[in-house]
């Protein structure tokens, strides 16, 4: 029996016919088609279609492979998967023509898996057509044959479009062998090649590879990576701060401009930190870990993910249990393994003002694990060295600037696997560093800038002839180098009446000279820095280090603020946005200021609501004058604010305005810094006191995020 064709069925073939043209047309045609707005927005649709052909299209290819012997059961079946694959047809004709048209956007290419899945697409189109227009042909096996292929073709186009989505080997990827991301030794591992490209790969080259540069950024190589993308360069050598990579990888996860996008799997802390210090360190494509220096950032976050090399000959002793080795951390001390899987520790030991010797005790559960410490400008002193001396696995062991004067160095020889120690900046005299002649592993001493003379230290590489002598720079052979900058003592650098501003240096003989007008300082003219200078003001100081037969140092600037009135208690009438929340309320007014890294957690930041603070003080004071510390970074969108007013009065809700000003707004090219906003205003007795800083509402035409809205960053208020 015959069936009349369907009238539908009629229009569906009509109407299938003209997307096969179409889509000819849209491919042979390529980027010489213009498309616009309105087709751009059907073109983003290509993802909520292209799932419904792919049901219809092998439910209906099934359907062709299976027989009923009833003729109103056949005749139901025929007229069912007709119907099936002109949809699927149809859909399909559909997806391809959006995806066509999506493919013609900004940040595509013509080439790689791109290509691939268009060209399977439009296969999978006419196949499916074919399908449809032979389901009734006297042989069967041509539409069944279609519909295999059809099939076929789905996999294969899924597949390539996986990889534009999702990046290459997507669907395959679960059972394919992984390879593996880092080699098995540390020591023939480079930074780039098997650290950070792997945190590419995975984390951002699903969008920014050769068949779907969003951005026009594609990380497929090192020379597309410099080249970076239509907004500039990815990353600026050695100014993470400054680099357009770090920037978005710190912005709030809801920002459209944040990287990746808030629906993709996110950086850890632990990558965004290597990102970081590989820019910081200047973004090399071929340095070797093990170039980098044993107590650099980088490379103890290197040796954290690679496995240690063969023949380091570390120690096989069963590994500390890792609770405990976390509960050993805290702020002052780090404990971590020296590589990853491995059992040996290192410690580290930072802020002095927070040592004691107790804190090395505190190990003494993980003395089999531990063989490196790191304690360095710590104040350890000659009656601590016996407590090292417990420390049996001990290998390394840095006691530079310390407190040590030697007198019982020989505590130390009982350390039997001791290869290296570093007593450099201690008054260690020669007869105290012959009592080390008896540590048995004993290869590397450092020395410079001890009590040794030259001589001495002749007489030392004589008395250990297997320990190579570290004597450091010595300024005789003709070759100057350039000083390290002078160091801060001082924690804090905001104060009430007065400050003892103390600075140092740990290279002996040399000179601080330092100025407090704004000039630069000179290694002649300017004041000589003393033990001590006293600050009974607002006080910006520049320094220098000098030294004869030395190249001075870079200058360095700390400004330290005065502020006669700390408030009993500082609220935040609105929180602040993302994740620049610092500390809350206690971030205005805790005396310390933020670093040149925004992120760090002690800045507040605010971009879609104005900051506002309000002091309170249980005694009314006098306030004639409030300094408030922001910051400054134009490329992150951190600009000065669009106004900043001063309110005060004997209650909340009795405030006037006692100051307002309208601050110079950024210009291009504007360093990164931190800016003091002083306002003055005649003596007024407050109680409560409320600080506004309003964002920049609309961002400057050439900046690059040019009409959105900008960010305000404070850290500290300051009342006089």
């Amino acid at each position: 029996m015959n069936w009349k064709q369907v009238k539908w069925q009629e229009a569906g073939g009509s109407l299938l016919f003209a997307c096969n043209i179409f889509v000819l047309v849209l491919l042979l045609a390529g980027n010489r088609v213009a498309v616009p707005s309105w087709l751009q927005v059907m073109g983003r649709m290509h993802p909520l279609v292209l799932h419904f052909p792919i049901v219809l299209l092998m439910i209906g290819a099934g359907l062709l492979f299976i027989r009923l012997r009833e003729p109103e059961a056949a005749h139901w079946k025929k007229q069912f998967t007709a119907t099936l694959l002109l949809a699927g047809a149809l859909t399909t004709g559909m997806a391809v023509i959006m995806g066509l048209l999506l493919s013609l956007e900004e940040g595509y290419t013509a080439d790689g898996a791109l290509f691939l899945h268009k060209w399977g697409g439009a296969l999978l189109l006419w196949v499916a057509s074919a399908c449809y227009w032979l389901r009734n042909a006297r042989h069967q096996w041509y539409a069944k044959s279609s519909g295999l292929a059809a099939v076929a073709l789905i996999i294969f186009t899924g597949h390539y479009g996986a990889a534009v989505t999702h990046g290459e080997n997507f669907v395959l990827a679960p059972v394919t062998p992984e390879k593996k991301a880092v080699p098995v030794q540390l020591e023939q591992a480079l930074v780039y090649e098997h650290l950070v490209r792997p945190i590419l790969e995975e984390k951002c080259m699903s969008c920014h590879n050769p068949a779907k540069a969003k951005g026009s950024l594609s990380l497929e190589d090192t020379t597309q990576l410099l080249a970076g993308g239509k907004t500039g360069k990815l990353f600026i050598p050695g100014d993470p701060a400054a680099s357009l990579l770090m920037l978005r990888l710190h912005l709030p996860e809801e920002d459209k401009k944040h990287m990746p996008p808030s629906n993709k799997p996110q950086l850890t802390e632990d990558e965004v930190a290597l990102l970081h210090h590989w820019i910081k360190s200047g973004g090399d494509f071929n340095t070797m870990v093990t170039a980098l220096p044993p107590q650099d950032t980088l490379r103890m976050l290197a040796s954290a993910r690679l496995q240690p090399a063969a023949g380091d000959n570390l120690p096989t002793f069963a590994p500390a249990d890792e609770k405990l080795v976390a509960k050993l951390n805290n702020n002052y001390r780090v404990l971590y393994p020296v590589a990853l899987h491995a059992a040996p520790l290192i410690a580290n030991w930072y802020n002095k003002d927070q040592f004691s010797i107790a804190s090395v005790k505190e190990l003494l559960p993980v003395k089999g694990q531990l063989i490196e410490m790191h304690l360095q400008k710590m104040p350890v002193t000659d009656a601590d060295l016996a407590i090292l001396a417990e420390f049996k696995e001990l290998r390394v062991l840095n006691l530079s600037f310390t407190q040590v004067t030697g007198k019982t160095l020989a505590e130390l020889a009982k350390l039997p696997q001791l290869q290296s120690l570093s007593v450099a900046g201690a008054p260690v005299t020669l007869a105290q560093l012959m009592t080390l002649k008896n540590a048995p592993k004993l290869r590397k001493l450092y020395v410079w800038n001890t009590a040794l003379t030259q001589e001495e230290m002749v007489q030392a590489e004589k008395a250990f002839p297997l320990v190579t002598i570290v004597k450091g720079f010595d300024g005789n052979s003709g070759e100057q180098l350039q000083l390290n900058q002078p160091v801060l003592v001082n924690t804090d650098a905001v104060f009430r009446d007065q400050m003892q501003l103390q600075l140092k240096h740990p290279v002996k003989g040399v000179e601080i000279r330092y100025t407090t007008d704004g000039t630069a300082p000179d290694s002649i003219s300017s004041p000589l820095f003393k033990d001590s200078l006293l600050l009974d003001k607002t006080t910006t100081i520049r320094a220098i280090a000098c030294k004869k037969g030395w190249n001075n140092s870079a200058q360095v600037q700390y400004v330290f603020s005065q502020s006669r009135y700390k408030p009993d208690s500082v609220t935040l009438v609105q929180p602040p946005d993302g994740q620049y929340v610092g500390e809350g309320a206690k971030t205005l007014t805790d005396a310390r200021k933020g670093t040149g890294n925004y992120g760090d957690g002690k800045w507040l930041g605010y971009a879609n609501k104005p900051l506002e603070a309000v002091a309170y003080f249980p005694k009314p004071v006098s306030l004639h004058e409030v300094t408030i510390s922001a910051y400054r970074h134009i490329e992150a969108y951190i600009f000065p604010p669009e106004k900043i007013e001063i309110w005060g009065g004997s209650s909340p809700q009795q405030l006037r305005l006692l100051k307002k000003i309208v601050p110079a707004q950024g210009q291009k090219g504007d360093s990164v810094m931190p800016v003091n906003y002083l306002l003055n205003f005649p003596a007024t007795e407050v109680s409560y006191l409320k600080v506004v800083l309003a964002p920049v509402s609309r961002l400057p035409q050439w900046h690059q995020g040019k009409g959105g809205r900008g960010w305000v960053f404070v850290d500290e208020l300051m009342f006089n």
